[in-house]
């Protein structure tokens, strides 16, 4: 009994040891990354967070577990670097490949997640970043340095932001008889920006919201058995999708479709006090939401 104990007394000393080694690797593996970054004067964010997590998904594709990582944006590329042992992994893309951003809930005192959609190399990819709070506010004011003022202003508006899919869809067409006749299979997915349409893991089409009008969910009369249709207008022409879950799709879309016509939730203020000076000190905390 007592040859059990000291040898998983042993092993977990191991594991231990393990862990420490592992963890002294990566942060020099990290400080090696930072330092290449900081050699270009233009680097405005390079860093890497001890408690900092990513993980990065494919729509319709591969999804990655959530791992350390080192942060660089500079004006021409965002990275973030994987430092899992080898393979590594690294995310590289330009501003330009940055479709939206945003924090699915308010700052915390602990732990924030952000994520960011990306489209690169015909594919549609999701990264999930947790940081801490200050790392965060820093991400995200870097990121307002390269990202479009839409994209700024798309930040600012009122959570939730709205996100559906990816949902099983294939096009519809109605005939002259009123029948509904529907195309080859496809996916639909929602985000804050732009109805993403995909066929497997390539992007078909990315459309802005702001430019989809008059949704609807409608029954089929031609096959009320059948799959319900999601309407809308696009450049003043008709576009329908059949799906199972039309109508809360539906209802999705309209609601994220007028939010990009919203402008940016008000800078909220809670009352405020005396400070030392005597003049009145914001003590809101919700000044946090636009950085």
């Amino acid at each position: 009994m007592s040859g059990l104990v000291i040898g998983g007394f042993l092993a977990l000393a191991a594991w231990g040891t393990g862990r420490m080694v592992a963890g002294s690797r990566r942060r020099q593996v990290a400080q090696a990354l930072v330092d290449h970054f900081n050699t270009d004067r233009r680097t405005l964010l390079c860093f890497h967070s001890e408690w900092g997590r990513f993980r990065l998904d494919t729509i319709n594709g591969a999804r990655s577990r959530w791992r350390s990582f080192v942060v660089a944006i500079t004006p021409d590329q965002i990275v973030i670097r994987d430092l899992a042992p080898e393979p590594r992994q690294a995310i590289r893309f330009a501003p330009g490949d940055l479709r939206w951003f945003g924090r699915p809930m308010k700052y915390t005192s602990g732990t924030n997640t952000i994520w960011l959609h990306v489209a690169r190399d015909g594919r549609w990819h999701l990264v999930r970043v947790r940081l801490t709070r200050g790392p965060m506010q820093a991400l995200v004011r870097a990121l307002k340095q390269v990202a479009t003022p839409e994209q700024v202003t798309a930040y600012r508006r009122r959570r939730p932001y709205v996100h559906f899919g990816p949902a099983p869809a294939r096009p519809a067409r109605q005939d002259i008889y009123g029948a509904w006749a529907l195309g080859e299979p496809v996916t639909l997915y929602l985000t804050p920006a732009h109805l993403v349409v995909l066929d497997g893991e390539t992007v078909g089409q990315a459309i802005p919201l702001e430019t989809i009008q008059n949704v609807s969910a409608v029954r089929r009369i031609d096959q009320p058995d059948a799959a319900g249709l999601v309407r809308f207008s696009l450049d003043g022409a008709a576009v329908a999708y059949a799906l199972d879950d039309y109508e809360p799709f539906a209802t999705a879309l309209s609601e994220a479709a007028r939010r990009t016509l919203e402008d940016p939730v008000g800078w909220q203020r809670k009352k405020k006090k005396p400070g030392p000076d005597g003049e009145d000190e914001d003590e809101s905390d919700d000044a946090d939401l636009f950085d």
